[in-house]
Formats: C-alpha cells, structure tokens, sequence
C-alpha cells in the first residue's frame, strides 16, 4: 500500500515519492485537521470544547494496526483552532487508520517525540507542561477528509487565590509563589490511551507559581497522595516595603490531583495566620506561556 505523504514515515522520507515503484500508482487523499481541547468540570462530568488557541504545535502519529506506524507529522496553529502542516499534508490511500496525537496547551513549543512506537510510552514527562493527547481509532479514509482532533488535558491545574482576612489586612500584592511538586520520575505518557500515570511522591524541590494579581497557578503532573501539598509565599501586607512569609498547607480533594481537573483554593491572609477558606473543583483555565489567565481571574 503507498503512503503519498510529504511528511516523515516508514515509506516517504519527507518526500512525496515512493521508495516502492510497485505502490506508486495507488490513490491518496489528503487528510487535513481541526484541533479542538476539552473543557471538563469533574463535578458535573460535563465538558465543552473550544478550539486549541493559535501559535501552538502539534503531532500526529498515524497507524494501520497498533504497532505498525505510517506517518508522523508535525502542525502549528497558525490560527487559532485551525492545523496547518509544517512539512507537508498528510495523504493516505484508502483503508482505517489510528491517530494518535500529542501538544503542549500552554507553550509555543512541540511535545516530546514518542521514540519507542512499539509500547507507545513517553518517559522523562516534566511539571508545568499542559500535556494534550487525542486518541482517534478505526478511523475510515474513503478520500479527502478534514478531521477534528479533541484533545483532553492530562495534567492536573492548581490556583490559590489569597485574599485578605480581616478588615485590618491588605494584601497589596504578591511577590512570589512556590508549590510542592510531584515526582515527574515516576509518571509515563501511554501514547496509544492518552493517559498519564499519576505519581505518588512529591519531588524534593517545589515548583514556582506564576502570578496573576492575586492568583498564583501551577500545571503539575497527575498525582495519587495521601499528604498535601505546601506553598510557600511573599506577600506585600499593609503598605509595607518588605514582602511578609507565609507557608500554608494545600489539601488534595480526595487524595489527588486528577487529569483534566483544575483546583482552585482560596487562602485568607490575617495579622497572624493564614488558612484556606475554600476548595473547589472546576473546568480548566486556558494559561498563556507566561501563566496568565486567558479566562477572567475566578472570583
């Protein structure tokens, strides 16, 4: 079967020619994509999607058969929602393909490429990532076909909003902002599920929180963990010209921090102590490479 796929594969070596003179007059079509990513609310179970915001990347691994790969092609967002290839289209004869696909929601950048294509795993996964898989198989290809790619996010997001307490405290601003982290050692990517294992330790050194007025968020790995989490903050109290410390201890709802879900937590700042006042579970809020909200700033 020819793969007519100006793209890199088994077959075509960024090319458009067969390197099987048998193959080369099958038909191919071009196959183009949409990208769209899940908005999920874990207390509801509903979810929306919108469409994957521009200037991100995109691979797709397309297979006939697991284990067998054909195509791994590279795309931007150039406009927001729409693939654009960078190598190439994708074009493939008639038959039923498997696509799997993997971005970074919030960075201008490509996801890790998967190396091993036998087991599909993805080691050496990092903390700040907003890690999207889609997974589309026993997909029929009759002729030229635009798909819609819906990604899920599969880390876990994490904002603390701190707020004053006390009539007599003003919480000017914030500083700076550290969150524990867990050990990204121990999760793996399954290419072919779309999952990431969760970890269940925390790694020795926290992770900077990027800050927002008065949200501080974090995009952490998938963790299973009967402790908490510790953030650590500077915050101008008062008019004051010196940053005040403050440690609190974050909860984890029912012991996790779940693919897909957002934390919000709001921390009250006083005199003399400071405590979360609530938690919550919601749909995810869209962050930009610098961490700022796309979305308006939870109340």
């Amino acid at each position: 079967m020819a793969l007519m796929s100006c793209t890199k594969n088994y077959y075509y070596d960024y090319d458009c020619h067969s390197n099987n003179s048998s193959n080369t007059g099958d038909k191919s079509y071009t196959i183009k994509f949409n990208a769209l990513v899940n908005k999920i609310s874990a207390s509801t179970r509903t979810s929306s999607a919108t469409a994957l915001q521009a200037n991100r990347y995109v691979t797709v691994y397309t297979f006939q058969g697991h284990g067998d790969e054909v195509a791994e092609t590279d795309y931007k967002t150039v406009q927001s929602g729409i693939l654009t290839p960078v190598d190439g289209d994708l074009s493939l004869p008639v038959g039923t393909y498997d696509f799997y696909s993997l971005s970074i929601g919030n960075q201008d950048t490509y996801a890790a490429k998967v190396t091993d294509l036998e087991t599909g795993i993805m080691e050496d996964l990092s903390n700040g990532l907003d890690y999207l898989t889609c997974v589309m198989e026993n997909e029929a290809i009759s002729g030229p076909t635009t798909m819609d790619l819906t990604f899920n996010h599969e880390a876990s997001q994490v904002m603390v909003i701190i707020v004053s307490g006390s009539t007599t405290t003003t919480v000017d601003s914030i500083y700076s902002a550290t969150i524990s982290q867990p050990n990204s050692s121990a999760c793996i990517l399954d290419l072919f599920t779309g999952f990431i294992s969760p970890s269940t330790s925390l790694a020795s050194t926290p992770i900077a929180m990027a800050i927002t007025d008065s949200l501080c968020q974090q995009i952490l790995l998938p963790l299973r963990y009967s402790g908490s989490l510790t953030m650590d903050f500077l915050a101008y109290i008062n008019g004051g010209s010196t940053p005040m410390s403050y440690t609190v201890a974050i909860p984890l709802v029912n012991g996790n921090l779940a693919s897909g879900s957002s934390y919000e937590y709001k921390v009250e700042v006083t005199e003399d102590k400071v405590s979360i006042a609530t938690a919550s579970v919601n749909p995810w809020t869209e962050v930009n490479e610098t961490g700022t909200p796309l979305t308006p700033t939870p109340n």
